[in-house]
């Protein structure tokens, strides 16, 4: 049997995309709760690229450490961290159960969400609408100063200082 008629079978089957998702889906809640102390100690670093190169948090800035806490059962840090940790938290439980479903059953339940383009879009909106208010309520509680401090211009000149 050659190596590329196995991929090519495999990409038809029905099981292998299942369980890849399946084991991202377990991969998303055990992270967060394998490395709590890791990502929720004071000083760690901000993996976000958007955040990185901006100051600015994303739509999903948070959302790791929001996880581990709601984990450990800190809702009330949860909420604070990322307000929509425990619909994440709640939507990936139940799409790992949809999964293991038509695992043991060989039946599909879960079709293409994004099928309708009307769905899509609404959900784009959603984001971009979340992801104004996160920053205006950024800016309002003082985040101009780490604004100033993190965007990527700000630390090319503090690099730029320090070396000249």
């Amino acid at each position: 049997m050659k190596l590329t008629s196995f991929i090519t079978r495999s990409r038809d089957s029905f099981h292998w995309p299942r369980l890849l998702a399946l084991g991202l889906l377990a991969g998303v809640l055990l992270l967060p709760l394998a490395a709590f102390d890791w990502i929720t100690r004071p000083g760690a670093p901000v993996l976000c690229p958007l955040r990185a190169v901006t100051g600015v948090p994303c739509p999903s800035c948070g959302l790791t450490r929001a996880l581990a806490h709601l984990e450990r059962g800190h809702l009330a840090e949860a909420v604070r961290l990322h307000p929509f940790a425990p619909l994440v938290f709640l939507l990936v439980l139940a799409l790992a159960g949809m999964l293991a479903f038509e695992l043991a059953t060989r039946r599909a339940v879960i079709g293409d969400p994004l099928r309708n383009r009307r769905d899509a879009w609404l959900l784009f909106a959603g984001l971009v609408v979340f992801q104004v208010a996160r920053t205006v309520i950024f800016f309002l509680d003082g985040g101009w100063g780490v604004f100033r401090r993190e965007n990527l211009i700000a630390r090319l000149v503090a690099l730029a200082q320090a070396i000249f």
